[in-house]
């Protein structure tokens, strides 16, 4: 277990869509009409037969985001397929980054000048949109609409170097604006989601994993409520159990999903659909030439 200094450890997985006008394996709109299942074809559907075509402008985008965020740019891109059986991924399985991600060991630096570690950034596919008609826990049914399913997304892996909820707050501030200058994020309709891993001292670092939280105020919203929710079932006693739990807004409370899965559980094959795609010095050349001045370059 890595050596922790601070009193509660939080990292981020973030998803952001990307701003491209088709889907990441096919020639589907990413906007358009809003009637479910409208914008869908065999490809984003998973159907027999179908074979996905990499969008070369979402590894254009995500290839802007890794310089952005001074990562080592991988030499090649290679796609996986993630196993699971879950209704918003027809085919059961999501065409993600494994083994080699787009970009590691990369940065992002704070306001206070204090530099979050990037782990990874990686390519993968949006799954579709789960509709619960009275929320995720009281809903006897779930209804899935296919229109966003394939959208390009870039996933985002922080080190566990945030220290509060107010910090991870701040590093979402920060990496908004470096997607503005990028020009690859639409800031009116895009997604962005964040998952949020949090741990306390008290616990002896348990991680505790906190689900598909939007917008800033929530992510904090969220982990002020899960650090204060530790500490209290520390405080009587209680064992804290490695879980994913979900953050429920209305109410302002998490609550549990299941046990914490591990990487090993999806079952990560390459995918022989798509071929190995050279990321050359030229392709990298070329996009640095197309990326604006950044705000910290400005400033300095």
């Amino acid at each position: 277990m890595k050596y922790f200094t601070s009193n509660i450890v939080i990292g981020l997985e973030i998803h952001i869509e990307l701003d491209t006008k088709t889907k990441l394996f096919c020639s589907c709109p990413t906007k358009g009409s809003e009637e479910p299942n409208t914008r869908t074809c065999e490809t984003c559907l998973g159907m027999p037969g179908s074979k996905p075509v990499l969008n070369k402008k979402s590894v254009e985008f995500a290839l802007k985001l890794c310089l952005a965020l001074n990562c080592e740019i991988s030499p090649e891109l290679i796609f996986s397929r993630k196993s699971y059986f879950y209704p918003d991924m027809s085919k059961n399985y999501q065409i993600s980054q494994y083994e080699m991600p787009l970009g590691r060991n990369g940065k992002l630096r704070l306001r206070n000048g204090k530099e979050i570690g990037i782990t990874r950034v990686h390519i993968e596919e949006d799954p579709a949109s789960l509709i619960h008609p009275v929320g995720l826990k009281e809903s006897q049914y779930v209804l899935v609409d296919y229109n966003r399913s394939g959208n390009p997304l870039v996933e985002i892996v922080t080190e566990p170097d945030l220290t509060s909820p107010e910090e991870a707050r701040e590093f979402m501030k920060q990496l908004i604006t470096v997607l503005n200058y990028l020009e690859i994020f639409d800031i009116n309709e895009g997604i962005i989601k964040a998952d949020a891993n949090v741990s306390i001292k008290e616990s002896d670092y348990t991680r505790i994993e906190i689900k598909n939280i939007t917008g800033f105020k929530e992510i904090e919203r969220a982990l002020v409520y899960e650090v204060n929710r530790q500490k209290e079932e520390i405080k009587h006693h209680k064992k804290i159990e490695h879980e994913t739990r979900a953050w429920d807004s209305e109410k302002g409370i998490t609550f549990s999903l299941r046990k914490k899965e591990t990487e090993e559980d999806y079952g990560y094959i390459i995918d022989t659909d798509l071929t190995v795609v050279e990321i050359t010095d030229k392709l990298i050349s070329d996009v640095k030439k197309n990326m604006p001045e950044l705000a910290h370059d400005k400033y300095a």
